[in-house]
């Protein structure tokens, strides 16, 4: 909140600087402006923000603008929908990622939007964000198996309280998402430079593992086929004569 997409465009050279294979001749970064917004906490004050806020500092408490959320989470969608068909990029291969309201946005794109039968992203980021109280509709399993996230915050963080980050880990975690959390001894900075360094390994292991990743699709799939079958056949056992 209050923030702009410039504000973060240096990664397209931190990152590389620190990971070769993720230099922008092979991988593009885009960096999505969120829109201007009244913040209620603020008395109304229009500033860049994904979704209003009504409670300050952000704890397991706050009140969610869910429609806000939800807008938010269209918008990123909407701009993933633009790279996949004007740059060719399957979301198999997109990292979404956010800083405190983008990090919680990132989250609810990857994880809870997702339900439906959509190719899940390769990764997700959340740096000093919040997974927010009222979206607490299960995780797809299959989006929970390929699509990991790195959870990044300040154990010093005065405005959205590290409390509220272990919440999120765990709650993701008990849905089966590979969290990876890391907590560094800083408040609410926009990042720190071991931040960067722990960024630039999880993207390079989502975007080039050393192991490709199992095909959970087929699985699923094949298993729900075998389903379908042996019920078709219990409801008309009387009937098949081999």
């Amino acid at each position: 909140m209050g923030d702009t997409s410039s504000g973060w465009s240096s990664l397209d050279t931190m990152i590389p600087s620190m990971c070769p294979r993720l230099s922008t001749d092979k991988i593009e970064y885009f960096f999505p402006q969120a829109p201007i917004t009244p913040i209620t906490l603020n008395g109304g004050e229009l500033v860049p923000a994904w979704f209003d806020l009504y409670d300050y500092p952000v704890d397991s408490t706050t009140k969610d603008d869910v429609m806000g959320q939800l807008n938010a989470v269209c918008m990123l969608e909407e701009t993933v929908k633009k790279v996949e068909l004007e740059r060719g990029i399957p979301a198999s291969r997109i990292v979404v990622g956010g800083f405190a309201q983008g990090g919680a946005v990132a989250m609810l794109a990857s994880f809870f939007r997702k339900a439906r039968r959509q190719q899940p992203f390769a990764g997700c980021i959340c740096l000093s964000g919040w997974l927010p109280n009222s979206w607490c509709f299960p995780v797809n399993k299959y989006v929970a198996e390929m699509t990991p996230l790195l959870w990044c915050h300040g154990s010093y963080d005065g405005q959205v309280l590290h409390h509220a980050s272990r919440l999120g880990v765990n709650r993701l975690r008990n849905e089966g998402i590979d969290v990876h959390d890391k907590t560094y001894p800083c408040g609410h900075e926009s990042y720190n430079l071991k931040e960067i360094e722990d960024m630039a390994e999880f993207i390079d292991d989502v975007l080039f593992p050393k192991v490709p990743p199992k095909d959970v699709m087929k699985d699923v799939i094949t298993a729900e086929f075998v389903s379908s079958v042996m019920y078709l056949f219990e409801q008309n056992a009387e009937q098949y004569n081999p």
